[in-house]
């Protein structure tokens, strides 16, 4: 009998995040996130008008940047795409029927498609109380996934069968592109289903029981 390491188990498995994806660890991200700032001259640049600092203090204004940027991008990859899953007609209308009727189950086929998230996070860089330059970042995920069957039981997302997903993260900052990284991932593994997750909302879930 083989019995499954931690790092095998989908219930235990540490989500992937979009940080981890471009980056690796936190300490990496900031370290990455620091570098790239310097290079820019973007923290220079913004303090010059209000202040001269050492090219040290400056470091540890971009490090600083570097880990609430960090937080930022620390977005579980499983979740932004079942957010987009939720809004897709053939799950909802699914997650509805088995609701509508106790004890059912579908097996949804899903044909090989793209899912695209953008987001904008941003820092503020303040001195004295004023703001004088927010830091406008701009994160893409892509996900392409082959056909896949999802199954479906009371109005829930319970598991997925076959498919491959190749996700693709990339970071800019100011139209500047700081990193882009794709990798093949695990569905079973990326997307964590223990405990099932809901397809539609409680207030459409509660309409239609």
């Amino acid at each position: 009998m083989t019995v499954p390491t931690l790092i095998d188990d989908p219930i235990v498995q540490a989500p992937l995040s979009a940080d981890a994806l471009l980056f690796g660890s936190a300490a990496e991200t900031v370290e990455a996130l620091g570098a790239a700032l310097d290079e820019l001259g973007s923290t220079r640049t913004a303090l010059r008008s209000v202040r001269r600092l050492s090219a040290s203090s400056i470091a540890v204004v971009d490090h600083e940047i570097g880990t609430i940027t960090d937080g930022l991008l620390n977005l579980d990859l499983g979740d932004v795409l079942l957010s987009a899953w939720q809004k897709y007609a053939k799950l909802t209308d699914a997650a509805r029927r088995t609701l509508a009727v106790s004890g059912s189950e579908e097996i949804v086929p899903l044909a090989a498609h793209t899912v695209r998230s953008t987001y904008s996070p941003h820092v503020d860089l303040v001195a004295n109380g004023v703001r004088i330059h927010s830091f406008k970042f701009e994160l893409e995920i892509v996900f392409e996934l082959t056909a896949l069957q999802a199954i479906v039981r009371a109005g829930t997302l319970t598991a997925l069968r076959g498919g491959e997903c190749v996700v693709t993260a990339s970071l800019s900052l100011d139209d500047v592109q700081l990193a882009k990284r794709d990798r093949s991932v695990d569905l079973e593994l990326m997307v964590r289903l223990h405990p099932p997750r809901p397809l539609i909302t409680s207030s459409v879930a509660a309409s239609v029981t």
